[in-house]
């Protein structure tokens, strides 16, 4: 998921390692803050898929900076980390779905549409589960858990809502 938020932040213009940090964050603070320690190896990995650049210049008083930009073959690497099977830990997933959602302007439209189909069946089973769960009478939930499972099927039901409007919308 990292890959495909530096990707996004640095499509636009060359940043260094924290600009790159604080891009991610002001964009997707909400679910996730990564560190420089989760950053720099996904930038080492990125360059090694040349999916990555980097130059480096010295600042008039010496010091070292590292520019960071997008290469051509970036917008195939981050298609492909786009694409990537998402998790089937439900808590990953729905972190890792904001961050797709996010991030989809890179894509063309067929590419969104196939992102949204296949997000809402990712969704449609994850409810299914949860249902079967809340319903299993051999299952002994105790209030708070069925509190929470009730309010993870809000979430997902409005996630699901959230992305039929974009369907419906045309908004690809």
């Amino acid at each position: 998921m990292i890959e495909i938020l530096i990707l996004y932040t640095i499509h636009r213009r060359e940043r260094t390692l924290y600009a790159i940090r604080k891009d991610i964050i002001d964009l997707f603070g909400t679910f996730t803050k990564p560190s420089i320690g989760t950053i720099y190896p996904a930038l080492k990995r990125l360059m090694k898929e040349n999916a990555v650049s980097v130059y480096e210049k010295i600042s008039d008083g010496g010091k070292k900076f590292c520019y960071f930009s997008i290469t051509p073959k970036g917008f195939d690497v981050f298609k492909k980390y786009f694409f990537d099977s998402q998790s089937d830990n439900p808590s990953l997933f729905y972190t890792q779905i904001q961050a797709r959602f996010g991030t989809m302007g890179l894509l063309d439209t067929k590419d969104k549409k196939e992102f949204i189909e296949e997000s809402l069946r990712k969704i449609d089973v994850y409810q299914f589960e949860l249902e079967k769960k809340l319903k299993d009478e051999f299952i002994e939930l105790d209030y708070y858990q069925r509190q929470l499972l009730n309010r993870t099927m809000s979430e997902l039901k409005s996630l699901k809502d959230y992305i039929k409007t974009l369907r419906i919308e045309n908004v690809l």
